[in-house]
């Protein structure tokens, strides 16, 4: 299915100038009165991309071992991934489904606020992680996974997938911008997880 803006979508992403946790607080608990701003919600789960959006995707192996896997899937679940990468975080409790987060993304004094929902989480031996989708105001519309795997033979992999369009008028006009930040953010996930695991 092809994601489109809905009707009454913001035209921008959040805009914060001043006080970042303030405005992580707002979207916050505006997250509360919001449905997400695509219409495939959960659909990372199965590792596919809906028709009509991008793929998200990376793996690397950053470790081995139980105690290193560990490592990884509690900093996953409680977003040491995004704040271990540069981005601010709001959120109530670590990743379950449901839980509601504010993210905001620095540049110099200007800071981009958006929130996302918790929509699916994975807690088996081998595998840890959660995926979240974007509320109105994201920049993007879409979901991205974080996941700790620990492969047969013990390695241990942190995989971020997920699937992507635009998710205002403003992000539609810049899209070559918006994927360049994307990938950005994917090496910075990556560097914040081998920094989990190896502290």
């Amino acid at each position: 299915m092809t994601a489109r803006p809905r009707p009454g979508r913001p035209p921008l992403p959040g805009m914060a100038i001043g006080s970042v946790d303030a405005a992580l607080r707002r979207s916050l608990r505006r997250a509360e009165t919001l449905d997400f701003n695509y219409s495939d919600v959960g659909a990372s789960r199965a590792g596919t991309t809906p028709l009509g959006y991008d793929t998200v995707t990376e793996s690397a192996i950053i470790g081995a071992g139980v105690a290193q896997f560990s490592l990884l899937a509690d900093g996953i679940r409680n977003w040491q991934i995004q704040r271990q990468s540069g981005v601010d975080v709001a959120a109530d409790s670590p990743a379950r489904e449901g839980v509601n987060v504010a993210l905001a993304q620095r540049f110099g004094p200007v800071a981009i606020v958006f929130g996302c929902r918790v929509v699916w989480t994975v807690d088996e031996p081998n595998r840890n992680g959660f995926a979240y989708g974007s509320l109105p105001g994201h920049p993007e519309a879409g979901e991205e996974a974080f996941v700790a795997e620990l492969e047969p033979d013990g390695a241990v992999r942190f995989r971020v997938f997920g699937f992507t369009s635009a998710g205002t008028v403003a992000t539609a006009v810049t899209r070559p911008v918006t994927r360049a930040f994307t990938r950005r953010a994917l090496r910075g996930y990556l560097r914040a997880a081998r920094d989990i695991v190896s502290p």
